[in-house]
């Protein structure tokens, strides 16, 4: 049987540890990665990656011309909407969480206006538009459309990493 100074012993030692873990847990806390300029390159480079291949794929013109301009507004709500629920939600213990005006994910805004331009420009860059997509409108539905994939390779690029 443990004597009374056995167990006060025990006692402190397991409140000297816990104070140990705690230590360890906001150091780890604190060491999580700020978005910074690498992080920037690799969402260039992910959106890069998914965004050309799409762009260059016929089957995704045909699917943006016959797509409503509603089709399309409810498939840039949902691309937000995906990102934010994967950038708060995702066990990724590596970033900091990050917000503009108290709510907003700094790493959406950035994921989301990078995939946009970059698949504007890999439509352009290829001769896609004006050469194939020959009006702003389908121009503008194809650009929502590689969004989605190209925001995927962004995201997903930052996150692997």
């Amino acid at each position: 049987m443990l004597e009374k100074k056995d167990i006060e012993k025990i006692e402190k030692e397991l409140i000297s540890l816990d104070k140990k873990i705690s230590k360890v847990a906001e150091n780890i806390e604190n060491k999580k990665k700020r978005f910074n300029f690498n992080d920037f390159i690799q969402e260039i480079a992910g959106a890069i990656i998914l965004a050309f291949p799409f762009a260059a794929n016929a089957d995704i013109w045909e699917i943006s011309k016959a797509m409503s301009k509603l089709h399309a507004f409810i498939l840039l709500i949902l691309i937000l909407f995906g990102l934010f629920i994967f950038i708060n939600y995702s066990n990724l213990g590596n970033w900091k969480v990050q917000n503009l005006v108290g709510f907003l994910p700094l790493r959406l805004v950035t994921s989301f206006l990078i995939s946009l331009t970059v698949s504007a420009i890999s439509l352009l860059v290829l001769g896609i538009y004006p050469g194939i997509i020959d009006n702003t409108d389908w121009f503008i539905k194809t650009v929502i459309l590689v969004t989605l994939f190209s925001v995927i390779g962004s995201i997903g690029l930052d996150a692997a990493k």
